[in-house]
């Protein structure tokens, strides 16, 4: 038993020692230039089921709108497109601009930047397809992780 532990103790205490810490996990949000000089954030692409496909949803953020887009058609007719960041209340959107997008702006967009910047995720429902039979509301979660990192270099390097 004895000669067990002296062999034992030191390996246990190697191990502990040359343990890694866990890595790192990765940003969710890029800083993106767009044309003008002016900056956005872009989450990363999730994927979805608009009801009949599969489609991609990216959220994107400048200083004035929160904006959704996908390759598939958004349907505003219930007026359910929604984010609610963690356990806050639900922010709903002002409307669509055009097909693909979904855009939150004014009192909204300034409540989701404030609710990204201190929150870990966002559950995105959707609404698809306004000519087709109805499909219901399909949801996406988002990570915020690095938004608030990313959001304060947009701040300082896009004007």
């Amino acid at each position: 038993m004895r000669t067990t532990l002296r062999w034992l103790i030191p390996m246990v205490s190697l191990g502990l020692l040359g343990a890694t810490p866990a890595e790192k996990e990765k940003d969710a949000w890029t800083l993106t230039k767009t044309e003008g000089a002016g900056c956005r954030l872009d989450s990363d692409k999730t994927s979805v089921s608009d009801g009949y496909q599969t489609t991609s949803v990216q959220v994107r953020v400048t200083a004035s709108e929160v904006r959704v887009v996908s390759e598939s058609t958004f349907d505003d007719g219930k007026g359910d497109l929604v984010i609610q960041v963690d356990k806050n209340e639900a922010v709903k959107a002002d409307g669509l601009d055009g097909a693909k997008a979904v855009v939150f702006k004014g009192p909204a967009a300034a409540s989701l930047i404030v609710q990204f910047k201190a929150g870990l995720k966002a559950r995105v429902q959707l609404r698809f397809w306004p000519t087709w039979p109805e499909t219901g509301t399909h949801s996406v979660i988002v990570s915020l992780i690095g938004f608030t990192r990313t959001w304060d270099d947009m701040q300082a390097g896009c004007r």
